[in-house]
């Protein structure tokens, strides 16, 4: 477990301090505080949380944050935990990342690989990214930072399509059809964070607590709602376009197993007169034409070619074969 401490200045600014000197100014409610907890086990909460002292039911709902997504407006603390993908290569793992948050602090809850979290915030960052000195503040920048990482990958996964479209033009047996079903996985993962993210800041937003929220916070909540749906439509489109691309495919290969199944068709209808030619002669009569013939089996093979040969040329004119 890591723990990163900063203290909220005018400015705005995010000063860096220590764990003791955050829980200290949290009890006597000297300034505005963001304790970020990185990677805790159960027992290493239950540890933190009795330090900040916080009990009840919002102790509860912060143990089991990981299970219970959504936003608990209680007072004087408010819970919020949200769905957040992981920064890992190749994987569409979703993780929770729980805000706990007063007038006076701010508590993350979340994994060190949670996507717009790799790197440190330091405080020359701070003055050009946070809207102002305020918790809500925090809240705001994160949830920004969260819809611009979405709006991102919606906009990689778009390019990630296209190019399997223009495969497809090039040539269409080049895309497989677990191509497709890879993308479309990777887009209903960032689908359902969309889509868990948006309604919690809705409502955020059309509730009374913005009454207590300054404007240019509540800004940020509208750009990153506003980055959300249009992640959301640009995500609702892609898979529109990778059900058309699958159903192509289908298309395809339907097409061409029906072409070789015609294929197939035709070769029977050629070989069945000779077939039938062979069983005929097959039969064991004493008095059978060209059976007593010295060349009977040159008779007999240049008639089943001729047949064979005919029933090829007209097959072929009439396209069976293209």
């Amino acid at each position: 477990m890591n723990v990163n401490c900063y203290q909220i200045f005018d400015g705005p600014k995010l000063i860096p301090c220590e764990y003791s000197s955050a829980t200290e100014a949290i009890n006597r409610k000297k300034t505005r505080v963001w304790i970020d907890l990185l990677d805790a086990d159960t027992s290493e909460l239950e540890e933190k949380l009795d330090e900040l002292r916080i009990n009840g039911l919002i102790r509860n709902l912060c143990l089991d944050s990981r299970d219970h997504p959504g936003f608990y407006p209680f007072r004087p603390l408010a819970l919020m935990v949200i769905p957040v993908q992981m920064e890992v290569q190749d994987s569409n793992i979703m993780e929770y990342l729980a805000l706990l948050f007063s007038n006076e602090f701010v508590l993350t809850i979340r994994s060190s690989k949670m996507a717009r979290f790799r790197k440190q915030i330091s405080s020359e960052d701070s003055f050009d990214l946070l809207p102002d000195d305020s918790t809500a503040a925090i809240i705001s920048t994160l949830m920004m930072g969260l819809s611009l990482d979405c709006l991102r990958k919606a906009a990689r996964l778009s390019d990630m399509v296209l190019a399997l479209e223009v495969r497809r033009e090039r040539d269409p047996e080049e895309v497989q059809i677990e191509e497709i079903s890879a993308k479309r996985t990777e887009l209903l993962s960032l689908e359902s964070i969309v889509q868990g993210q948006l309604p919690i800041i809705e409502t955020i937003i059309s509730s009374d607590r913005p009454a207590k929220i300054k404007e240019s916070s509540l800004d940020y909540l509208r750009w990153a709602a506003a980055n959300l749906k249009s992640a959301d439509r640009k995500l609702e489109w892609l898979e529109h376009r990778l059900e058309v691309m699958r159903s192509l495919i289908d298309m395809h290969a339907q097409g061409r197993t029906n072409r070789r199944l015609g294929r197939l068709t035709v070769l029977s209808m050629i070989f069945m007169p000779v077939t039938f030619l062979a069983g005929l002669w097959g039969m064991n009569f004493q008095s059978m034409p060209l059976l007593s013939s010295e060349n009977g089996y040159i008779y007999a093979l240049i008639i089943m070619a001729i047949i064979s040969g005919g029933m090829y040329l007209y097959f072929h004119r009439k396209g069976w074969f293209d």
